[in-house]
């Protein structure tokens, strides 16, 4: 079935070839519905997409809803693809959480009851405190800010502003890469910004999850009864 949508790109996705295979995608919501869509495969090139898009602007764009991938989010785009607007970050972001909120999921363990009964393959997660970023194996070490988390989770990152932020201070400044790209996704990240975490399912293994994308506002952190009221697909 074809349709017609405005996606908002909250998320994009680079391609591993390592199983679970996973082909490059754009993420986000769909204006209509305010389903979650996941644009798979959306065209990248070397280092962006082509034609190139902004994390959090508007796209019209037509697609299939896939027979070929099992995730219910999954789009094949068709077709030209324009960009018609954007959100801005004003205001810590303000704009930009209504978005967000309906994807908030309690833990990863709650994230993959919905992915086996077909429900959900995507949702963020806050981490627990002591999340980190290995920039070398491009893995994320975290446990989730919830009694229901039962062990730490290590992540594959396919988020693509990790690794092409990472990529480009490594090919401009090799001696000082490292310092870098730890002052940006170190520890401090974790500390200066209200981190949530996208997980996604890959389309090969339906229980096994990626970083696909990372939302972090200015650390005006919710309290967590606030954040609980926000979570959806707790029970």
């Amino acid at each position: 079935m074809s349709d017609s949508l405005d996606v908002l790109v909250i998320a994009k996705t680079v391609a591993t070839t390592r199983f679970p295979i996973e082909q490059p995608s754009i993420a986000g919501i769909d204006r209509a519905s305010g389903r979650w869509v996941r644009v798979v495969p959306f065209p990248f090139g070397e280092r962006d997409s082509e034609p190139p898009v902004r994390k959090w602007s508007w796209l019209q764009l037509a697609g299939d809803w896939q027979a070929s991938d099992p995730r219910p989010e999954s789009l094949r785009p068709q077709g030209e693809i324009h960009e018609v607007g954007y959100v801005e970050a004003k205001e810590g972001w303000k704009l930009r959480w209504p978005f967000i909120r309906p994807h908030l999921r309690e833990s990863m363990e709650l994230l993959t009851d919905l992915a086996r009964g077909g429900v959900a393959t995507s949702g963020f997660v806050r981490p627990a405190a002591g999340a980190a970023i290995t920039l070398d194996s491009m893995t994320l070490r975290m446990r989730c800010l919830s009694d229901s988390c039962r062990e730490e989770h290590a992540l594959p990152i396919l988020d693509w502003e990790v690794r092409e932020t990472t990529r480009a201070l490594h090919e401009r400044e090799p001696l000082q890469w490292r310092l870098k790209a730890e002052a940006m996704w170190g520890p401090s990240f974790f500390e200066r910004f209200d981190v949530h975490v996208l997980l996604s399912t890959f389309a090969q293994a339906a229980t096994r999850f990626h970083v696909a994308g990372l939302f972090y506002p200015p650390k005006q952190a919710e309290s967590l009864e606030q954040h609980a009221a926000h979570t959806h697909g707790t029970s």
